[in-house]
């Protein structure tokens, strides 16, 4: 994802062949590659890679990540994000690790073709352990996922109450609930009038009911990004047909911020991907009976919520759409969640406030009133 305002400023995602990357793997991390195919990506370049077997590889692969040249200058963060997953990691959280090159470096700065008429660009290259699993974008989303999840994004969140680093330090950062004013700058992507206006109404709102109490939340280092294709899930082998989370990916969104910011993020993706004619608030419902299991809301933070998941709701549509317009052959995946967010955003701002918090707290006995 994006990760900073670059407005005015054309991203240019990197340009790299099946046989280069597998030359790069060979050359700087000295693995003989057996398979390598593109993977999804915002506006980098991904791979997903398998090695010969040896005593040193990792049994399920590789994701070998090049960052675009544009993001590749600020190298603290991904020392930022290296040192995040491996404290996660320690603590028993499954996700990703970087693997050290010949050189013992977890990242290396090179120098790659660019699109530009050939001119070379200087990315950061990494190579990350490979988590087996599905994302839950592609799995019928269940209430027991659901609740899960907001599970587990609680204990993380609890997890990184230890973990700190500068770099988290973003005051300008694209996707932080804190930018949502300068949404503005990116409405001309979108043809219709009415919406505009409404986006306008919701902004405001927010600015009024969230940002101006800012102080009062609760505050630390969050993943900043849980979404729908980062949040990997297996079927449980005690239970089939029943799958439980296995696994947290893409860490480049990390940030110091209001927990209640990351909370919001992770509630509007998991209602995102609920498909008619399940109700969308009431899987949100039992996500947040999940994370207030282990890490219940003040009351600030109760209050500021409904406004914090519509905020997530119009920075996903709108830099969607814009993000879309500079990538149109990217656009499908782009659009994954933006292409048909505005139904959503609809629902959820058509509905009051108190009507959604009355059904989360029912929501939140009946399950507190289940036999154990």
């Amino acid at each position: 994802m994006d990760q900073t305002d670059n407005t005015r400023t054309t991203v240019e995602k990197p340009s790299l062949t099946e046989e280069e990357a597998t030359q790069l793997i060979e050359r700087r991390y000295g693995f003989k590659v057996e398979s390598l195919r593109p993977m999804n990506s915002y506006v980098d370049l991904n791979f997903y890679v398998k090695v010969a077997d040896n005593n040193l590889s990792w049994p399920h692969g590789y994701t070998l990540k090049v960052t675009n040249s544009t993001y590749s200058k600020n190298g603290d963060l991904f020392v930022a994000q290296t040192k995040m997953m491996t404290f996660l990691a320690h603590k028993g959280f499954p996700v990703p690790q970087a693997v050290p090159n010949l050189r013992g470096e977890v990242m290396s700065l090179e120098s790659l073709p660019g699109n530009n008429y050939g001119r070379c660009s200087e990315n950061m290259v990494r190579l990350l352990t490979y988590l087996p699993g599905s994302i839950y974008y592609d799995v019928p989303m269940t209430l027991s996922i659901a609740y899960d999840a907001g599970v587990f994004l609680a204990k993380v969140q609890e997890a990184l109450q230890d973990f700190s680093h500068p770099a988290l330090h973003r005051p300008v950062m694209l996707w932080s609930l804190v930018s949502l004013p300068s949404l503005d700058k990116y409405l001309h992507c979108l043809t219709d009038n009415r919406v505009k206006g409404e986006i306008g109404k919701m902004v405001q709102t927010f600015e009024e009911k969230v940002l101006s109490r800012i102080d009062e939340l609760p505050q630390g280092a969050v993943h900043g990004d849980f979404n729908d294709q980062n949040v990997l899930v297996e079927e449980d082998p005690t239970d089939p047909g029943k799958h439980r989370i296995c696994g947290l990916l893409d860490f480049d969104l990390i940030i110091y911020n209001p927990y209640v910011f990351d909370l919001a993020i992770g509630l509007m993706y998991l209602m995102s991907v609920v498909r008619d004619p399940d109700d969308p608030i009431t899987f949100g419902g039992h996500f947040l009976a999940g994370y207030e299991s282990v890490r219940p809301l003040t009351p600030v933070e109760r209050d500021v919520l409904y406004y914090c998941v519509v905020a997530r709701m119009l920075q996903s549509y709108v830099y969607g759409h814009h993000t879309a317009s500079m990538y149109p052959e990217n656009r499908e995946y782009l659009l994954v969640t933006a292409g048909g967010l505005w139904k959503l955003i609809d629902r959820w701002w058509g509905t009051p406030k108190a009507e959604i918090y009355r059904q989360w707290r029912d929501i939140q006995k009946s399950i507190q009133n289940q036999p154990k």
